[in-house]
């Protein structure tokens, strides 16, 4: 099927709850999510290029990299500086690129674009992203195979911004699986790791997002029986959102903006960005957490948020 720019709107009905969903062919970009009218996601309908990276898929490196340089064999490669602010190329190369329809039903889509070899990355590299609703919410599964003759680095993650319903996020609370985090300067490029205990960073135990000032990744995380890792936000209503991860995705950046979609409030927080990704910021310099797909490897991860306490 032809890329074509289109909004794609899934619908589940289980009992006394509607489940709703719209996907973005740019980015395979998640632009709404919400349970019985109540949203999950901050919605961003409309939104064709993603300005703030909303509901992006990025790969195939998460955040940042450094000036955009790397080195390959010996060999500097430049990206793309897409943060004219820092100077850094940020959230991969498929943020604004289109993806096909591969698999479409009521509830559930399978999207896929493939990264074309360029002077900054040298490889080609087949993205699949399926999004499928659930009984209480969305469930993503992401899937990279290196179609290049060489080992390929590789990071992929999701970049969403969730809130409940029209509870002001800031007095939302939020509790991480991460027991570490990492510190970043003033161009938030990586520096050094710590542990999170009796730290400003503590949010292993409940914290108003009010109180949070974060622009970090989490990792290290506390896996629970079920073989994901669970980060919560509790609304003072009662309603709870239990975002999770797989194992292959060792990280959740999480940011807490006083911005969002052109609106600016000191008093407010409009949305929290709790986003799961297989390595950290700059990974391409650093090696850390880094995954290197042999040719023909195929990478496999998943993430998902519900809604509980309606």
């Amino acid at each position: 099927m032809a890329k074509n720019f289109e909004f794609i709107n899934l619908t589940k009905t289980i009992q006394n709850s509607i489940i709703k969903a719209q996907v973005s062919t740019c980015g395979a970009a998640i632009k709404s999510l919400s349970v019985n009218g109540i949203d999950m996601i901050t919605p961003t309908i409309g939104h064709e290029l993603n300005p703030y990276a909303d509901g992006i898929v990025m790969a195939p490196w998460a955040n940042r990299i450094d000036r955009g340089i790397w080195e390959l064999n010996g060999e500097k490669l430049q990206l793309e500086i897409t943060d004219t602010e820092f100077g850094n190329a940020t959230h991969g190369l498929i943020k604004q690129q289109l993806f096909d329809i591969k698999k479409q039903s009521d509830s559930e889509v399978t999207l896929e674009t493939v990264i074309m070899p360029s002077a900054g990355y040298p490889f080609e590299i087949l993205v699949q992203v399926n999004y499928r609703l659930t009984d209480a919410g969305l469930e993503i599964n992401f899937e990279a195979k290196n179609l290049s003759d060489s080992v390929a680095p590789f990071i992929i993650g999701g970049h969403p911004y969730f809130q409940i319903g029209d509870t002001d996020s800031g007095e939302l609370e939020v509790k991480t699986a991460g027991t570490r985090v990492v510190l970043a300067d003033e161009r938030k490029i990586p520096t050094e790791t710590i542990a999170i205990a009796g730290t400003e960073f503590d949010i292993s135990n409940w914290r108003k997002v009010s109180d949070c000032d974060f622009d970090n990744g989490f990792f290290d995380m506390n896996f629970s029986a079920d073989g994901y890792a669970h980060h919560y936000l509790r609304a003072p209503n009662g309603l709870m959102l239990d975002i999770w991860q797989s194992k292959e995705l060792k990280y959740a950046f999480i940011f807490t903006p006083s911005f969002f979609n052109n609106l600016l409030d000191e008093n407010r927080r409009y949305a929290i960005a709790i986003e799961p990704q297989s390595g950290p910021a700059n990974a391409f310099n650093t090696n850390e957490d880094l995954t290197w797909l042999k040719p023909g490897e195929i990478f496999k991860a998943s993430w998902g948020v519900e809604l509980s306490g309606h």
